[in-house]
């Protein structure tokens, strides 16, 4: 099994020890590797690091995804600690992402001092991190996307587009020939993710799908309604994959799913240690 220990969420099981924020940070350690992904908005991943006895300078390598604040700006506070592993993202480093409202645009991209820049390796295509750890590329975008996507825009050639979240690489560890798929936002939409995974690594089980579905806008906090949450589960039926997800889930649509999949919806709050 995969050991998971969730250094950050939205939510926590104990927020007076284990401090939580909205974002994703998780250790991973598998094949005697210690990895982190994601790493949250800002330094709170290293106060519960620490509590939860996870020294952040015996990390072998941190994965990023997807280029997003909440998943990446707490970066520089893992690189002053830990001084020689590698960090790889699907993007190219000062990528610039927003979330549009008519006129008004915010900025979600990172934003990162340029001596930290060697540390980051800039990934276009599939790449092999490790024995049976691999950092693919999304490619499916036939599966309809969450209804809050439309918000997310990319700046390209100094205009404002619609996201395509080409930038949210897609974790996959192979264990015992079956698979986990980690996803901490699922921008993409959790079924292309899912398929993408099945045509580049075709004839393997998935065991279980790690990360947040975004089926919540961050915004005003609306869920996706039930038709759209009804015609996700039925796709879903099709496969036994046991599901870990918090953050842009959202607690509505955790326990909807979870009540329709027979419990194989598990929530992640920060703090937990799963085994996945």
């Amino acid at each position: 099994m995969i050991k998971v220990t969730v250094l950050l969420e939205n939510d926590s099981i104990d927020s007076n020890k284990f401090l939580p924020d909205h974002g994703l940070s998780m250790s991973i350690e598998y094949n005697k590797k210690n990895i982190l992904l994601d790493v949250g908005a800002g330094n709170l991943f290293v106060h519960n690091a620490k509590m939860l006895n996870i020294d952040l300078e015996k990390i072998d390598y941190s994965v990023l995804t997807p280029a997003h604040k909440e998943h990446t700006q707490g970066l520089k506070y893992f690189l002053e600690i830990n001084k020689t592993a590698p960090v790889y993202i699907m993007d190219k480093v000062g990528s610039k992402y927003y979330i549009k409202f008519s006129e008004f645009k915010v900025p979600i991209g990172m934003k990162l001092n340029k001596k930290y820049f060697s540390r980051i390796t800039e990934i276009k295509e599939d790449t092999k991190l490790g024995e049976n750890i691999f950092f693919l590329k999304n490619i499916t975008h036939k599966y309809t996307l969450s209804t809050f996507d439309k918000l997310l825009y990319k700046q390209e050639d100094g205009q404002l587009v619609r996201d395509t979240f080409d930038h949210e690489g897609i974790l996959v560890i192979e264990d015992n020939n079956e698979l986990v798929i980690f996803s901490p936002c699922s921008i993409n939409g959790v079924l292309n993710i899912i398929s993408t995974v099945m045509e580049k690594m075709p004839n393997k089980k998935i065991r279980s799908y790690v990360g947040g579905l975004h089926l919540i806008n961050i915004v005003n906090h609306l869920h996706e309604n039930n038709e759209y949450l009804d015609k996700l589960i039925e796709k879903l039926k099709k496969s036994n994959i046991i599901f870990y997800t918090g953050h842009c889930t959202g607690k509505y649509a955790v326990d909807y799913m979870n009540k329709k999949l027979h419990n194989r919806v598990k929530e992640i709050k920060t703090g937990m240690v799963i085994h996945v």
